[in-house]
């Protein structure tokens, strides 16, 4: 009896000591990365690096290695669950608006440069088509100084926002009233001023110049797609003709 009563009290003893453990070893196997589905935002580059606003920009300043978003790459829309109405039968259908003519691939339109600052167009490396790792650069690298504003070269609406960290960085896309998509990318943190179905002026502040993602100093890589942003047919174009023709230099 008395070996039965002393079990009994180790045991108890060992219990009382299970429990008085630290919440923090239960959750060990947890502590170490970040938090599941959080996001850790990374940059290459800094946003501090380049001359000062309105001086002159740096030269060599560009996404070298990504030239904008990866390609072929685009992150997934979220899924928007509307409710569905049930069918008026005696309505009548909505009249279509007409579709803005959509400039082809040679023409340019009248606008407003998309920053306004000192810039420039830096070498064959900024250019459209230059060679990247995997593809070409799909845009117009325009060098500038850090936090230089960015507009919107035409009246529109903002389609898309948002982070690649491995490239483009902090981007936005708005879609024109020419029917063609501009895409501005490697955006400063914490300078986008507007959101996705904003509509926006031409001549309007969208953001600053950063060197977000993969960027090797503060620049604006900047994109016109035809027939739509990573669409069905749609295609980036050699936005250096349009950009030329904003700044007045032809």
């Amino acid at each position: 009896m008395a070996r039965f009563i002393r079990a009994s009290l180790l045991l108890t003893t060992l219990g009382v000591a299970a429990l008085a453990l630290p919440a923090s070893t239960a959750v060990a196997a947890n502590a170490g990365g970040a938090a599941p589905s959080s996001v850790v935002g990374t940059t290459s580059g800094g946003d501090n690096g380049g001359a000062q606003p309105g001086a002159q920009p740096p030269q060599t300043a560009s996404s070298a290695r990504t030239g904008g978003a990866k390609a072929g790459r685009k992150p997934r829309r979220p899924v928007v669950h509307r409710k569905v109405k049930p069918k008026q039968h005696k309505a009548k259908p909505p009249v279509a608006a007409t579709p803005a003519p959509t400039p082809s691939a040679d023409s340019t339109v009248p606008g407003v440069f998309p920053l306004t600052g000192a810039y420039s167009f830096g070498g064959e490396d900024a250019r459209f088509g230059a060679g990247r790792t995997g593809h070409i650069h799909q845009g117009q690298d325009v060098l500038a100084a850090s936090t230089t504003p960015i507009v919107a070269p035409l009246a529109g609406s903002v389609l898309w926002k948002a982070n690649q960290p491995c490239c483009a960085g902090i981007y936005l896309v708005v879609h024109g009233s020419d029917g063609r998509d501009y895409v501005f990318m490697h955006i400063k943190r914490g300078t986008v001023l507007v959101k996705v179905g904003d509509a926006v002026a031409a001549g309007q502040q969208l953001a600053q110049v950063g060197a977000t993602g993969d960027a090797s100093g503060p620049h604006l890589h900047f994109e016109i797609w035809v027939g739509g942003w990573y669409v069905e047919g749609g295609h980036p174009i050699d936005p250096l003709p349009q950009l030329k023709r904003w700044a007045g230099l032809h």
